[in-house]
C-alpha cells in the first residue's frame, strides 16, 4: 500500500513577489515526492504561483485591512476541510493563526521567523514581543533563519529554546552562477532588488547615489542605479529620483521574474534596508558573483565578509553609503577577487539543497 503524502498548508499574509514568497516557492519546488502543498493567503495571490512547478491548491480569503475575526472563521473551516499534517506560519502577520490551528486539531504547528518590519525593525516593541511568546503555547517548533533572529526569539522575545530551530536561507547555485559581463562596458551598474517599501530604505539608497554624482562628475558620467522591484513607495521614489542637479540615472525596472538577467548587468550589489532577516537577493547576487554595499543589519553580517566579499555600513548612515558608492567605482580592479570569494562564501555555506534538508527533516520529525 503507498504511502500517503505529507500536507503541509503554508499560511502566508500575501503571496507576491518577494523574498520570503520566492523561499517558499523555492522550498516546494525542491522538497520532491512524499509532500503536497496548500498555500493560504490571508489576502490575495499573485502571478508568482506560476513559479511553483508541483501542483499545489492556493486560496486567497482577500482579508480586509485590520482585524477581521470573520477570516479566523474562514480559515478554521478551511483546515478543518483540508485536515493537513502541518501548518507552517510566516513571520508577525501571521503568527496568531496558530491558535486556529491548534482548534482545527492540526497535528503539527510550526511557525517561521524571516525577519522583522519597518514598524518594529528592532523587535523592541512589547506588545508584538507578548504576541509572539502567547502565540508560542499553541507551535510545536519555531523556526529563525539566522543566529540574530534565533538570539533575539531565546533572549528577548523568551520563546524556549526547545522549540527554536536554525534554519539558514539558501539558494540554488547552479542557478545562479556567475556570467561574463562585456569588457568594453561603458557604464557600471549599481543594482538593488527588493520590494519598494519602507523597510528597505530606498530613499537613503537614492540620496546616497545623488551625492555621489554630484561629488563626482566622472562618477555621473558612467554610472547608473538600476531598481528593481515594485511597491507601495514607487511613486515618491521616482519624484525623488527625478529631483536632482546632478546627472544621475536612475533606472525602475519594475517587479521581475526573472532576476537572473538583471543580476548578470550588475557590477555592484547594493542594499540599504533598516531590517532584515537572510534576504535570498543578497544570496542570489553574491553567488552570481557580484560584490556587494549593504547595511550590516540583522543577519547580513552572517552573510558576507567584510572587506573580502564587499563591505557594510551602518543603517540609515546616507554619507557612509555615498562614500561606499565612490570606492567602488574608483577601485573596480579590486571587484572582480571580491565577487569570487562572495561566489565562494555562498556555495560553502548558504545552499539550497542543505536549507531544503532541514526543512525535510523538521517536517518528517514533527510528523
Amino acid at each position: 500500500m503507498p504511502q500517503s503524502l505529507t500536507h503541509i498548508v503554508h499560511i502566508v499574509h500575501g503571496f507576491h513577489i518577494g523574498g520570503l514568497e520566492k523561499l517558499i516557492v523555492n522550498c516546494i519546488n525542491q522538497m520532491g515526492d512524499g509532500y503536497r502543498h496548500t498555500i493560504i493567503s490571508l489576502t490575495t495571490v499573485g502571478n508568482i504561483i506560476e513559479q511553483i512547478t508541483p501542483q499545489v491548491t492556493t486560496i486567497a480569503l482577500n482579508k480586509p485591512p485590520g482585524n477581521s475575526l470573520r477570516i479566523h472563521y474562514r480559515l478554521f473551516k478551511q483546515l478543518r476541510q483540508l485536515q493537513p499534517d502541518v501548518v507552517q506560519t510566516y513571520n508577525l502577520a501571521t503568527i496568531e493563526y496558530q491558535c486556529v490551528a491548534a482548534l482545527a486539531r492540526v497535528p503539527v504547528r510550526i511557525h517561521a521567523e524571516h525577519g522583522r518590519d519597518s514598524y518594529d525593525p528592532n523587535g523592541a516593541v512589547k506588545k508584538y514581543r507578548y504576541l509572539r511568546k502567547i502565540c508560542a503555547a499553541w507551535i510545536h517548533q519555531i523556526v529563525a533563519v539566522s543566529d540574530d533572529l534565533y538570539s533575539w526569539l531565546a533572549h528577548d522575545v523568551g520563546i524556549n529554546p526547545k522549540k527554536l530551530i536554525l534554519i539558514r536561507n539558501g539558494i540554488n547555485t547552479h542557478y545562479f552562477q556567475p556570467t561574463l559581463k562585456p569588457s568594453t562596458a561603458a557604464v557600471f551598474t549599481f543594482g538593488h532588488v527588493a520590494r519598494l517599501q519602507s523597510i528597505k530604505n530606498q530613499p537613503m539608497l537614492i540620496a546616497a547615489y545623488q551625492e555621489a554624482c554630484h561629488r563626482s562628475p566622472m562618477f555621473s558620467a558612467h554610472t547608473q542605479l538600476v531598481l528593481v522591484g515594485d511597491g507601495d513607495q514607487r511613486p515618491e521614489l521616482e519624484r525623488l529620483a527625478a529631483n536632482t542637479n546632478s546627472n544621475c540615472r536612475i533606472i525602475f525596472a519594475g517587479s521581475q521574474t526573472n532576476v537572473r538577467h538583471y543580476y548578470g548587468l550588475f557590477n555592484a550589489f547594493v542594499l540599504s534596508s533598516i531590517a532584515e532577516g537572510i534576504p535570498l537577493t543578497l544570496l542570489e547576487s553574491m553567488s552570481m558573483g557580484i560584490p556587494h554595499i549593504v547595511t550590516k543589519v540583522g543577519g547580513i553580517g552572517e552573510v558576507i565578509v567584510e572587506g573580502h566579499t564587499g563591505v557594510s555600513i551602518p543603517s540609515q548612515n546616507q554619507a557612509a553609503l555615498t562614500d561606499a558608492f565612490l570606492q567602488f567605482y574608483h577601485q573596480k580592479s579590486e571587484l572582480t577577487a571580491m565577487g569570487q570569494a562572495a561566489r565562494a562564501r555562498i556555495e560553502q555555506n548558504f545552499s539550497e539543497f542543505a536549507m531544503v534538508g532541514e526543512y525535510k527533516k523538521l517536517y518528517q520529525c514533527s510528523a
